[in-house]
């Protein structure tokens, strides 16, 4: 829940703005003409005002002495109000006087009297002598008074959801009279007095032509053209908002609107394919937020939630070992929270910062650039309440899409592991103690024969039974399930001059494909901002997300490699549906035998144990930022902020006593003892519980200037200090006779060693607590110079100290700096001539950002053991050595771009050439393994690399009339990777296992393999060495020469296109996604069986095996039996056989909204109602590999997680606003 103390203080903030209005209700005096109440506030409050005579005229005031007044507001409100004016600022030292704008009938009430008056009144330019011309009193206070044949109009422009439209057009038709409105939609405009409309225009919205009336004041709503992709003009760095037009930095943007074409309740898949550089692998494919793993490792220097889901990069990495991860921030502030507790309905704008220029500023972990998110706040006197519901479902994914054994093939498998002795009575006997593993039915059947126990006669018709049952679907049937998904959203904004508001709350539920797992969230959002005197505002943001999971599904796991895999004959239920009960890691024919003399029954099955297993865990975390604005004097603002997150998260296991996992244990520990059974587990169920927590505190101070001198000079800087702390904790326990009614549970001593009819043992799950703080303090200043608004000048610099960071200072406090340039061509005079140019704008930068490992220090570390296996005394290991030179990461970034808009913006985009080199990046060198410890690596700061591309971005309106329009968006970027400088060099775990393939002149993540050299005479695999020599599994790789490299594991060329219809009150968008230029390894199988390990593999390629003498001659696949089949299959399976292009090209979404008229809406009391319909996933259009897999999908049977590619998901959205 929210925090009581704050919610608590909110409410005081709230109660003092009420004082403020208060003191501005009480009863007036009388004495003064209204035009004198003006000027005396002129002078009293150091404004001017902008109204008209005819409006003042023959007015008088009742006031209160001007002290009792605070600011300007106050009293403004308390004099216009009795004759219905109203006033808006303009600026920190001019408002406008204006009459209250009429509705919408009053308007067209208005017009049509206008239209059937004579010229002469119609125009009141052309009066008859001596008749008066309407005037215009101006800035009163300085003196400045205007009489003349014009009149200022002020107004303000917004879009259908009330959001401010920054330069737009006002313009007085078949004129130059014009100006553009402001960050806030405003505008002013002085015009000649016989003007009887303004035109408003912007890119993205229809054209609209305003007939004017005796009123100043408008408010002009422009209408979207759906789907039109609007040129971002305001980029947020986290400290600072500045119009794109001054940035020098490079920027993605994605709004709102764009935001609302997803309908996903977590908001990185909304992201996939909207800007250039982003590359986004979603790996999840039926579900948002309800990840594969959501428990927190806080030992972990890279992230652990939703790693196995997705996985998130701009312009690459310069990391091998570290995060590699973009900071996120949220409203200001580095949160640590993942990006699925966010509200994507809440979010106004996600700013991407790809260069140094744009991310220095956040030093620490820039260097794999920052995502800024800027949720939604309320707008004075524009109340709103939005509300929208979703709903998803999708079909279960297929089994069929994995390269699967039949039943047939898994038999004659069995059949010869037991011939060639790799299953035998030392590994199992089905009638003694000594058996260790599940064993099947082939795999009994088969020893059966061997030794004698039944014929073949039997033995073939049994096979022959189980060899035509194929009950893969079952797994389908009873483990997977159709995918659901509903979500309802609600805001309530608004506000008004001294307070403005933003308060919603969301609700989701996604049951994903796999039986058994659910996940429900609940976001809410508030933030405020309050005025308190004059221009000092307080703003309050609080923000919480409460997640609730039951992830209890097996699902398609059930089928990857082990010693209990599901084979295709085995069943999860009988015809009837009831449950097969079979043995998971201990014989049949044991089993039974146990259980006659009183142990439990030893069976599993599968449905049962979706029943007795509760896996839930819940995940709240909240926040809250404080921040005060002060204006200090002429653009100088002063700012204070603190932030805080919590994250509670509390995984609990309850394993109930019938469970097979509580029985197993159970029963392992029962043991025979002079004829009786010594039970050494108590009965009863086993409880585990995994609690974390983590605590961030962040501080902040800075000042701002932000000042024009004339029209020639801008300056925009800040400067500041930053102090953050980071604290998380996590603690574990496992409780055992555990009475899940009474919460009691049963001692167990954790340390000494206790006897089951297998081997020694201790209870898992001693209570442990693991603790970490991180502190970091800052110092930060940015500035940007701008001339004749043509060329910006900008330069950031900040200054990090960490604590876990080298002994001596100058390893911990590091300087992060940027420069940069930006010259807008446009405004030259010589590009007057060519109007056919809307914008064109040269950037270049070049800084050096930096990045964290957390999981280091610069001292010794030492991990505290419970119980030696063989001493059972607690123990320590050296698990770190010390490091007292290490240092952050620095990547180094040069950045050219060029922005363009043509046409009056029918065609815009940008095109950017980026060079990004890493230095000091950490890397684990071996050292001599008997050194003491329990590592036998050391990392250290010292290898280099580098990351060259280019971010392209096209935005054209093929068609744009009034009733259709057809846009067009395309994105492409392009990344080169490569290791400049590893001075450590090849490891032997390369050569042995293809790990750390970190080598000079090679990316980072390339793909090395063995070049396969086919089979042996004997069927081992022989691959080549560096000499072009085969050699057999017996002999060893010694030299790097041996290997292959084969391309990148990510893609270097990606993007999208997307299409946008428009028809009417009818929109259709289409968004393709394509990847090139990267490689997969097809699934093979990995290792074989040996007699001293045994698992079983259903890859589909063991049929394929070598068998017997000539084999070689048709296939690669080793020889099972063979005491190196396992080395022989695992330098298979990383051959160049199975190496495969990764290039594709995916048809991500396809929706249809309509948007039901204004006049349905305003009988059911909205302002507008739209419906959408939304077909995510429909599946490849092109893949250039030929083994028919999808190469964001490739199944691993020998992995710990099993992801199928998603199927088709359909989506109905309503969205409505009031």
């Amino acid at each position: 829940m929210i925090n009581l103390k704050k919610v608590a203080a909110f409410c005081c903030l709230l109660l003092c703005s009420l004082q403020i209005f208060a003191a501005v209700t009480r009863q007036n005096q009388p004495g003064i003409s209204l035009k004198e109440a003006l000027k005396n506030a002129s002078s009293r409050f150091h404004v001017s005002f902008i109204y008209e005579d005819e409006l003042v005229a023959n007015k008088t005031a009742k006031v209160l002495p001007d002290a009792s007044f605070k600011n300007v507001e106050g009293y403004l409100d308390v004099i216009l109000k009795p004759y219905h004016l109203q006033f808006r600022k303009l600026s920190n030292t001019q408002y406008a006087v204006f009459a209250k704008q009429p509705d919408a009938a009053a308007r067209d009430k208005e017009r049509s009297k206008t239209n059937q008056m004579a010229p002469e009144e119609a125009a009141p330019s052309q009066a008859a002598p001596g008749q008066p011309v309407r005037s215009i009193q101006i800035e009163i206070g300085n003196g400045d008074g205007e009489q003349d044949n014009t009149r200022f109009l002020f107004g303000v422009v917004t879009d259908d959801n009330a959001a401010p439209i920054t330069s737009a057009t006002v313009r007085v038709p078949g004129t130059n009279v014009m100006t553009l409105t402001n960050a806030q939609g405003e505008f002013k405009l002085k015009v000649p007095l016989n003007t009887r409309s303004l035109q408003i225009s912007c890119v993205a919205y229809e054209t609209q032509e305003l007939q004017l009336s005796r009123t100043t004041y408008y408010d002009v709503k422009l209408k979207d053209k759906t789907g039109y992709l609007k040129p971002v003009e305001v980029v947020s760095t986290g400290y600072v908002n500045l119009p794109k037009e001054r940035a020098t930095g490079s920027f993605g943007v994605v709004t709102a609107k764009e935001l609302e074409k997803v309908p996903t309740a977590n908001v990185l898949q909304r992201l996939e394919g909207q800007v250039p550089g982003l590359q986004l692998q979603v790996t999840s494919g039926d579900n948002s937020f309800v990840y594969d793993n959501v428990t927190p490792a806080i030992n972990s220097n890279t992230r652990t939630i939703g790693r196995n889901d997705y996985g998130v990069n701009i312009r690459g990495t310069t990391t091998i070992r570290s995060e590699s991860m973009p900071l996120v921030v949220i409203d200001g502030f580095p949160t640590e929270m993942d990006l699925k507790t966010f509200n994507p309905n809440d979010i106004e704008q996600i700013t991407f910062l790809r260069d140094a220029a744009a991310a220095s500023i956040w030093g620490a972990r820039a260097a794999n650039g920052v995502i800024v998110v800027t949720t939604k706040k309320g707008r004075m006197r524009q109340p709103a309440v939005n509300f929208s519901a979703g709903f998803g479902t999708q079909a279960r994914p297929a089994v069929s899409y994995l390269p699967l054994m039949n039943s047939s093939q898994v038999l004659a498998y069995e059949k010869e592991l037991v011939d060639k002795g790799v299953i035998n009575a030392s590994t199992y006997n089905p009638y003694t103690s000594g058996v260790k593993y599940f064993v099947n039915e082939g795999t009994d059947l088969a020893y059966q024969l061997r030794s004698g126990r039944i014929t073949q006669a039997e033995y073939d018709a049994a096979v022959t039974r189980l060899g035509s049952i194929n009950n893969y679907g079952q797994i389908e049937d009873y483990l997977l399930q159709r995918a659901t998904s509903q979500n309802y959203n609600l805001s309530i904004s608004g506000g008004s001059d001294v307070h403005t508001y933003f308060v919603s709350g969301s609700y989701a539920k996604e049951s994903p494909s796999t039986v058994g797992s659910v996940g429900e969230r609940i976001t809410l959002t508030a933030n405020q901002e309050l005025k308190i005197i004059k221009k000092i505002t307080l703003a309050l943001s609080l923000k919480g997300s409460f997640f609730n999971y039951k992830q209890n599904g097996k699902g398609a796991g059930a089928l990857l490699n082990g010693a209990n895999t599901f084979l295709p004959y085995n069943s999860i239920a009988d015809g009837n549906g009831n449950p097969t009960r079979y043995y998971y890691g201990i014989g049949e024919h044991y089993a039974d035998s146990l259980t006659a003399m009183g142990y439990k029954d030893w069976s599993y099955n599968y449905i049962d144990e979706l029943k007795l297993v509760n896996n839930s865990a819940s995940d709240n975390n909240y926040s809250g930022n404080l921040s005060l604005n002060i204006p200090i004097y002429k653009g100088l603002t002063f700012n204070g902020s603190y932030a805080v997150e919590r994250v509670n998260f509390k995984n609990e296991v309850l394993n109930d006593v019938k469970s097979f996992y509580t029985r197993n244990i159970f029963n392992q520990g029962t043991v025979m003892q002079n004829g009786q059974l010594r039970k050494n587990v108590p009965e009863g169920a086993i409880f585990s519980n995994n609690y974390t927590t983590q605590d961030n505190h962040s501080l902040r101070g800075q000042f701002s200037f932000n000042r024009g001198f004339g029209s020639i000079h801008e300056l925009n800087a800040l400067a500041g200090a930053e102090i953050r702390e980071t604290n998380a904790g996590s603690s574990t326990f496992t409780l055992y006779g555990y009475n899940p009614e009474t919460g009691i549970s049963q001692n167990v001593d954790y340390l000494t060693p206790y006897s089951t009819i297998f081997y020694s043992s201790v209870f898992a799950g001693a209570p442990s607590q693991t603790d970490r703080r991180n502190r970091f303090l800052s110092y930060f200043g940015n500035a940007a110079y701008t001339l004749m608004s043509r060329y910006t000048f900008s330069a950031s610099v900040r200054y990090d100290d960490y604590n876990n960071f080298g002994l001596d200072r100058k390893f911990r406090a590091k300087p992060f700096w940027s420069a940069g340039a930006s010259w807008n061509i446009t405004r030259e005079d010589f590009m007057r001539q060519l109007s056919w140019i809307s914008n064109l704008t040269l950037r270049a930068t070049y800084g050096v950002n930096g990045n964290i490992n957390r999981e280091l220090r610069p001292f010794t570390n030492i991990g505290i053991g419970t119980s030696d296996f063989q001493t059972g005394l607690p123990y320590a290991t050296i698990t770190a050595y010390a490091n007292p030179a290490l240092r952050w990461e620095s990547t180094y970034v040069t950045n050219l771009g060029i922005d363009y808009s043509l046409f009056n913006g029918r065609l815009s985009g940008m095109f950017e050439v980026y060079n990004k080199k890493g230095k000091d990046i950490i890397y684990p060198l071996e050292i001599n393994p008997t050194y003491v410890g329990a590592n036998n690596t050391l990392s250290r700061n010292g290898v280099t690399m580098s990351n060259r591309g280019i971010d392209i971005a096209v935005n054209g309106a093929v068609i744009d009339s009034k009733s259709f329009g057809w846009s067009v968006g395309l994105t492409f970027s392009y990344n080169s990777n490569k290791v400049t400088d590893n001075r450590f060099g090849p490891t032997t775990s390369l050569y042995s296992s293809l790990s750390n393939t970190v080598l000079n002149g090679y990316p980072s993540d390339g793909v090395w393999v063995y070049k396969n050299a086919g089979l042996s005479s004997t069927g081992l695999t022989q691959i080549y060495n560096e000499k072009g020599e085969k050699l057999l599994p017996s002999q060893n790789v010694t030299s790097v020469d041996a290997l292959k490299y084969t391309g990148r594991r990510s893609a270097p060329y990606y993007g999208s296109v997307n299409n946008t219809f428009r028809y009417k009150n009818w929109s259709m968008y289409a968004l393709i996604t394509y990847s090139f230029g990267n490689v997969f390894l097809k699934p093979a199988v990995s290792n074989y069986p040996s007699t001293r390990t045994f698992s079983y593999s259903l890859s589909a390629d063991i049929a394929d095996r070598w068998q017997q003498p000539g084999d070689e001659e048709k296939t690669v696949v080793p020889v099972v039996g063979n005491a190196y089949s396992p080395l022989a299959a695992f330098r298979y399976a990383f051959s160049d056989v199975n190496v495969q292009p990764g290039d594709y090209i995916r048809f991500r979404e396809l929706s249809l909204g309509y948007q039901l008229p204004e006049a349905f809406a305003g009988k059911v009391f909205a302002k507008n109602i739209k419906v959408s319909g939304v077909v995510r996933n429909l599946g490849l259009i092109w893949k250039k590999n030929d083994v028919g897999l999808d190469p964001d999908f490739v199944p691993a049977l020998s992995s710990t997680v099993m992801h199928l590619p998603p199927t088709t998901n359909y989506s109905l959205m309503i969205n409505i606003g009031l």
